[in-house]
């Protein structure tokens, strides 16, 4: 008989938690996303059309990077705490040892990685070529993605069901 690697796992959709229904807390947020991302919208293109014409080609994509984190980071709250209202099992997760630091740790080298990012292209990037530009913008994110191996990959191991 072939293993099933799903067997034993919950995979209920939202509908079937008992004494809790889809809909519970999620009016607002989907509305908020769409205003978010409208808001985006809107924000880039007067960015655009009125003030990317004082800026150098760098200075935009920082300007446009740094406003898509920060709607990232206000649509990413409250989606994340309807997540975890949603999967009790996930609250119990962050009472494993060495979990909760890892989530933070991931919550906080993200939108770091993006902050060097902008602050790379904005305040330095028109000094260097494109290619020079694109080598530092791939060197942030490759570090960005061996900490997060080098910190994620252990509790994987120790922790993961294949």
């Amino acid at each position: 008989m072939e293993h099933d690697p799903v067997a034993g796992r919950d995979d209920r959709w939202e509908d079937e938690w008992p004494g809790r229904r889809v809909e519970t807390g999620m009016g607002w947020r989907v509305s908020l996303s769409i205003l978010g991302g409208v808001g985006w919208l809107v924000f880039v293109l007067v960015w655009l059309v009125f003030y990317a014409s004082d800026f150098s080609g760098y200075r935009n994509v920082a300007v446009v990077l740094l406003s898509l984190l920060v709607t990232g980071c206000l649509l990413g709250v409250p989606w994340t705490v309807w997540g975890w209202r949603r999967k009790p099992e996930e609250i119990r997760m962050m009472k494993t040892p060495g979990f909760r630091w890892r989530v933070v740790f991931s919550a906080v080298s993200v939108p770091a990685a993006v902050l060097a990012l902008v602050g790379w292209l904005y305040w330095y990037a028109d000094g260097y070529s494109i290619y020079q530009n694109i080598a530092v913008c791939i060197i942030i994110l490759l570090i960005m993605g061996g900490l997060q191996g080098a910190v994620w990959a252990p509790w994987g191991m120790r922790h993961g069901r294949c």
